[in-house]
């Protein structure tokens, strides 16, 4: 017997926003869904439950920089400079450099803030918290300290090479968050529309746990509004050579072979297919199927601007192996490398992210949910 799957998608819902166009389409993404959970929330209430309180459902989070102290030196300087001038000659300090320095950032946040109250519909309340420090950094350790169950965050990036090798804030956050993340992606940036729409989904489909999680996250979604399903199954592609056979082997068995392991292998993907269609026989969707062979990120992405997809939902594993580890034993001073495994010397990655989620969350033409359960919340842990 199957055993139960937990909610994917649970409050507080957490907002990583800095203004952006593409923080405010994530900040909009995420409204149908505060709704939802709102709305099963206050159903489920009772005395010994209440509901939760609208300003810790929703939670918005923008980090500041943190001044240095040689800034701060220089604002000291600029000031007395300023000073020492006004004395003599008053008609030069009409603009004060100090003034510039500091006016700024108090600006930008009230503007900031001023932004997201506009976009907040009625019957939704909306919390901010300014941070300060190293926006990924601080991001994920307030999602640890409220034990968010899902951030959204917007991409900004081109999915250039430059991306790939040195990360942005939403791949960081991707990389290393306990819970699931919502990336806010679209192929038309310079568009952003009031109430994206969240009709047509596209479904990663492989027949693991987190495949089995993706699925429950489809019916616990498909109330904002989901009407059609594309249930994905990429397959990778077999073949055997003769030589696997040695200097006796012949081109028939080789090709008998390869036949009955790609006879076995679509019977296989077919089976997934039907599982996770009859797993949605019981919401009112349009539900079509689709069997690939190849590499799956490229694939995602291709079909997702075939079909015109609105969002691309992919199970990912949240007990993947974590290379933090590792990593800071190579940090000078810290450690001694005596005793250290040469195979965990190598400065890897962390590998939380699998290589498709990776792809996809740079490549991909729509918004992408990467559905986790955490066991349990994590320590912090510094990713800057």
């Amino acid at each position: 017997m199957t055993p139960p799957l937990s909610p994917t998608l649970f409050p507080p819902l957490l907002l990583a926003t800095d203004g952006s166009p593409s923080a405010r389409l994530a900040q909009r993404l995420l409204y149908p869904i505060a709704k939802l959970l709102k709305a099963q929330i206050t159903e489920d209430a009772t005395d010994a439950a209440p509901a939760l309180d609208d300003s810790a459902l929703l939670i918005a989070v923008t980090v500041q920089p943190r001044s240095s102290k040689r800034g701060d030196r220089f604002s000291r300087k600029v000031n007395s400079v300023a000073v020492a001038t006004e004395t003599a000659t008053p008609e030069v300090t009409t603009i004060t450099p100090a003034t510039v320095a500091t006016q700024p950032p108090t600006l930008a946040l009230e503007q900031l803030t001023t932004l997201i109250e506009g976009d907040v519909p009625a019957g939704l309340s909306l919390s901010l918290q300014v941070r300060q420090g190293r926006p990924a950094t601080e991001i994920l350790n307030y999602a640890r300290t409220i034990q968010a169950g899902l951030i959204a965050v917007g991409h900004r990036g081109t999915g250039g090479m430059r991306e790939l090798l040195l990360g942005s804030v939403s791949t960081v956050i991707a990389r290393y968050a306990f819970c699931s993340v919502l990336v806010a992606r679209s192929s038309q940036p310079a568009e952003l529309p009031l109430t994206p729409r969240l009709n047509h989904v596209l479904l990663l489909v492989d027949g693991s746990l987190a495949s089995r999680q993706a699925i429950a996250t489809v019916l616990q979604l498909a109330p904002i509004g989901i009407e059609r399903v594309t249930l994905l199954c990429v397959q990778s592609p077999i073949g055997v050579n003769k030589n696997l056979f040695g200097a006796f082997g012949s081109p028939t068995l080789s090709w008998q072979l390869n036949q009955s392991l790609q006879t076995a292998q679509k019977e296989q993907g077919e089976h997934l297919l039907k599982r996770a269609k009859g797993a949605l026989a019981g919401v009112k969707l349009d539900i079509q199927t689709r069997m690939q062979t190849g590499d799956p990120a490229p694939l995602i992405c291709q079909v997702a601007q075939e079909q015109g997809a609105n969002l691309i939902i992919l199970g990912s594993d949240p007990t993947r192996r974590s290379l933090l580890s590792p990593l800071q034993v190579l940090r000078p001073g810290k450690r001694n490398l005596e005793g250290v495994p040469a195979k965990s010397r190598r400065a890897l990655r962390n590998t939380r992210l699998s290589v498709t989620e990776d792809y996809v969350i740079h490549y991909a033409p729509c918004p992408v949910l990467l559905c986790r359960t955490p066991d349990a919340v994590q320590p912090k842990v510094d990713v800057g």
